[in-house]
């Protein structure tokens, strides 16, 4: 028979993407799956243009905000309850996993009241307020960072199972070519996210006069705003560099660089994991409860990253660590092994499995 699955949640990509794999996961087992979310996040675009069916609520984000602008925020929540209950009521939910973001509020608490089995996914090392605030009313929590289980209450019901990627890129992954030994020039990949970061691309154009000497081959998506701007600086400095908007290939990007310079959002520790690419990680220095340090952080206890303050970034130690890799290129063999091992491809096909396991106890 068919079970309901109802995911919850979104905001950003390090959200949604987690909830599209799930979905496909799920629909792949012939389940029917369905989404709530907010209509400001992304979730709002991606998931019908993935052919999943979504419920938009009108909850707001309640931190980072005034005093006044968080009452109003969690009053905001609290009146979109009752359109979350009646949604899992006209899907019939069997079960409600939650991925976090302000979205996922609403529906976690229409699922206790309701007495739906509540499951939580964690990407980040700190998990985000929802979850936190959450976890003790779900049956199971699953985190990508074995640290979040400390802040999620511990116990025999949370488990270190990794962050649900998307099945084709999983699957781009597992057909790549083995990474090569690396050989200079060394290839670094330089990004930002789908917008670029303006610090990162900051610290690029300022550095590539110091750079240019080097044996150093740049690919740098910049998002659309400094495009032009980064692509002057290379050419002035005569560093070689391809510079573009967006990646539309990050696996085949991934597996043609020698080392990553980027954030640390979960869903880019993730696909530096399944690359097994090396990287000099700077954190969002504005992320909820520092969750990018702390990602960061996970990456370069394993020795897969060396991390770098964003508060403010010390460009002469980045200029000296890209110098460093290019200069000793045999120590980025050993961070790749480090990043492949921390790399979970079955993580949706675990959670799903897991949700099933526990209606199946349920009944």
């Amino acid at each position: 028979m068919a079970l309901s699955f109802v995911i919850a949640g979104g905001g950003t990509g390090g959200h949604v993407t987690p909830a599209l794999a799930l979905g496909e996961e799920i629909t792949s087992r012939g389940h029917q799956a369905r989404f709530i979310g907010s209509e400001q996040g992304l979730e709002a675009e991606l998931l019908p243009a993935a052919g999943f069916e979504l419920v938009t609520l009108r909850s707001q984000q309640v931190m980072g905000r005034s005093l006044l602008g968080r009452a109003i925020g969690v009053l905001g929540i609290l009146r979109q309850v009752s359109a979350a209950r009646n949604a899992l009521e006209q899907y019939a939910a069997d079960i409600v996993v939650s991925v976090g973001g302000f979205a996922a509020m609403p529906t976690a608490i229409a699922a206790v009241l309701s007495r739906t089995p509540l499951v939580l996914v964690e990407p980040n090392a700190i998990p985000g307020r929802v979850n936190r605030l959450t976890a003790h009313f779900a049956k199971q929590v699953f985190v990508g960072f074995a640290a979040a289980a400390g802040h999620l209450g511990g116990g025999e019901k949370v488990t270190h199972i990794g962050i649900p990627l998307r099945r084709a890129l999983v699957d781009a992954f597992a057909t790549a070519p083995a990474r090569k030994a690396p050989a200079l020039p060394l290839r670094l990949f330089v990004f930002g996210g789908s917008q670029g970061a303006r610090q990162i691309n900051e610290a690029m154009m300022e550095l590539a006069p110091r750079l240019a000497s080097r044996p150093l081959r740049v690919f740098h998506q910049t998002g659309e705003a400094d495009r032009e701007r980064v692509v002057r600086a290379y050419a002035e400095a005569g560093l070689e560099a391809e510079v573009v908007a967006f990646e539309h290939e990050m696996p085949r990007r991934y597996r043609e660089s020698d080392l990553a310079l980027c954030r640390a959002g979960a869903l880019t520790v993730a696909e530096l994991a399944m690359a097994g690419l090396p990287s000099i990680l700077i954190p969002y220095p504005f992320a909820a409860d520092d969750h990018q340090a702390a990602n960061a952080d996970a990456l370069a206890l394993a020795g897969a990253a060396h991390r770098l303050s964003s508060r403010p970034l010390d460009l002469d130690e980045l200029e000296s660590e890209i110098t460093r890799l290019i200069e000793q290129p045999d120590a980025l063999a050993p961070m790749s092994e480090a990043a492949a091992a921390l790399a979970r491809p079955d993580a949706a096909r675990d959670i799903v499995e897991a949700c099933l396991a526990l209606l199946g106890e349920a009944r």
